[in-house]
């Protein structure tokens, strides 16, 4: 784009307005994430008026942004209004411009608010944490969170919309350590991570229950990259190399995780994924270890002595057996939680083991999901679980087990199980599958019965005999349309096979079975089936 070909300032700022005022705020929201992850592709000026750009989603679509008459903005997506694509459009031109297009996304939602959570907050600060340098700083780990409660404790409540303003917040909070050195950075960091998502957790908890679906999706996509870093973070800890300073900060973690209520219903994210992925770093280290069974242990006692429902305790319980590869015990303790709540971690032990080639507990695990799964077929379990089987069985392959398991899903397993075979070219297995579950070959992948059609055509024969004969008993013109439409697809693969005489036989048979429907014999007769 060139530079001679921009907006003046009085239309850019015109326009901002027109969208502001016009454009609802979710439409801005989701704009804002899709410039943020580059699925703009281009954006120019027209003769000064108008902005033109392209998007990329599941197809390319076309924008137009008209300064001089807001309404007749378009895009030619399906959305019948203002829509997403426009609004990355227009964020990526801000950019273009030399325009913030943080300050700009922060005007148009929160007018300004965002930019002063950032001043306020290190104006609050004191002095020896404002300088970032880790020799001044006077605070101990102990007041990490205390501290950035003081400062950012109130921050969830400019979540009206969007979790953009925490963003700033973490920015903030990660900008009094950029100085320290690395190991200590890194865990103030993890806590800086875990006050902004539990911020989010407060914001999401103010929600109204019907807006509560869609600000679930919002705002777990928001808080997505800074999950992401939590367990980049946690994942290059070592427990043998630290300082006296980052153990303590490392209890400090752990006591958030002691004091958080991790079976609270309605979170907007999973805490008990924060808590094993720290201490699938920390569970080599035998005091702390202990230590904390122990405690685990104290809690489950106490949660079942009140009687109340418990999740969390018998899960990190069995995280830690599964750590010292105690798997059979860590089961056992899966089997006393609700299964809904518990498959996840399950699914992920499990695929542990298969990549260790661990086939032996790798069943225990398979058995407890597919027990699971019988009952709760609707997990999130369900999908690792088809996908587990299928990496099992290619490594495997003398182990019935692991294509039964896929079998016994059926129908739900159909697409899994179809690919599965088709990958390790069981061409038998698949052409049965889909005898069994009535599929035609008009409703397959061309491409697929292509392949087949090469490497072993026989398998197909039987359905299209199926399918020609579930055709003809539709007992219509249409239907003797179809099976005509068929048989000839049928007579090609005959032919090329050389089976001229087997294809001559087939069609008597047809003509004798049905030689009372005459309108299927005109229907042969006319497709040159028979002459």
């Amino acid at each position: 784009m060139s530079t001679f070909f921009q907006l003046d300032e009085e239309r850019l700022r015109g326009l901002e307005e027109k969208l502001a005022s016009s454009m609802p705020l979710p439409m801005l929201e989701r704009g804002w994430d899709y410039y943020r992850r580059e699925k703009v592709l281009s954006v120019q000026v027209m003769d000064g008026t108008a902005i033109y750009g392209t998007v990329r989603e599941t197809e390319i679509y076309a924008v137009t942004l008209d300064t001089d008459d807001f309404s007749f903005s378009t895009c030619t997506c399906a959305y019948n209004g203002y829509c997403k694509h426009m609004a990355a459009v227009f964020y990526s031109y801000c950019a273009y411009a030399g325009e913030s297009p943080d300050e700009v996304h922060n005007r148009l939602l929160y007018g300004g608010e965002l930019v002063q959570i950032d001043r306020v907050s290190m104006e609050n600060a004191p002095s020896k944490l404002r300088s970032g340098t880790q020799d001044e700083v006077s605070i101990s780990s102990a007041g990490w969170l205390d501290e950035m409660e003081r400062l950012h404790g109130e921050a969830w409540r400019q979540c009206r919309h969007s979790l953009h303003p925490l963003q700033a917040v973490l920015s903030a909070l990660k900008g009094l350590s950029k100085a320290w050195d690395e190991g200590l950075r890194r865990l103030h960091w993890m806590h800086a991570i875990l006050f902004v998502i539990d911020q989010a957790e407060r914001a999401y908890s103010s929600t109204d229950s019907y807006s509560r679906y869609y600000y679930e999706m919002a705002f777990a996509r928001m808080t997505e990259p800074w999950v992401n870093h939590y367990h980049e973070l946690a994942a290059e800890l070592e427990s043998d190399k630290m300082s006296k300073t980052e153990k303590e900060a490392v209890e400090g973690l752990v006591t958030i995780f002691h004091e958080r209520d991790m079976d609270r219903e309605q979170q907007l994210h999973r805490w008990e994924t924060l808590y094993f992925s720290l201490w699938g770093k920390l569970i080599s280290h035998k005091e702390w270890r202990e230590k904390e069974e122990e405690w685990l242990n104290h809690k489950l006692k106490s949660a079942n002595q009140k009687g109340h429902p418990h999740f969390f305790y018998p899960m990190a319980l069995a995280y830690l057996a599964f750590a010292e590869d105690r798997d059979e015990q860590a089961i056992a303790l899966l089997r006393k939680t609700a299964f809904n709540r518990t498959a996840l971690l399950a699914s992920d032990c499990a695929m542990q083991r298969l990549e260790e080639r661990d086939f032996m507990k790798l069943e225990g695990w398979i058995t407890y999901l597919y027990e699971g799964l019988t009952i709760e077929r609707k997990s999130r379990a369900f999908g690792p679980f088809l996908s587990m089987c299928r990496v099992a069985d290619v490594q495997q392959p003398d182990n019935p087990a692991w294509q039964q398991y896929l079998i016994s899903f059926l129908p739900f397993s159909y697409s899994a199980l179809t690919e599965h075979w088709l990958e390790r070219r069981k061409y038998e297995h698949w052409a049965d599958l889909q005898l069994l579950l009535g599929i035609e070959p008009d409703e397959m992948d061309i491409q697929v019965v292509r392949e087949i059609a090469k490497d072993a055509p026989q398998v197909l024969y039987p359905l299209y005999h199926q399918a020609i004969e579930g055709s003809i008993r539709m007992r219509n013109r249409q239907g003797y349309k179809q099976a005509v439409k068929l048989m000839k697809k049928l007579e090609r693969l005959y032919k090329a096979e050389k089976q001229q005489d087997k294809w001559s036989r087939y069609v008597d048979g047809v003509v004798r079975k049905h030689q009372r429907l005459r309108a299927l014999q005109e229907e042969l007769w006319r497709g040159k089936i028979i002459t």
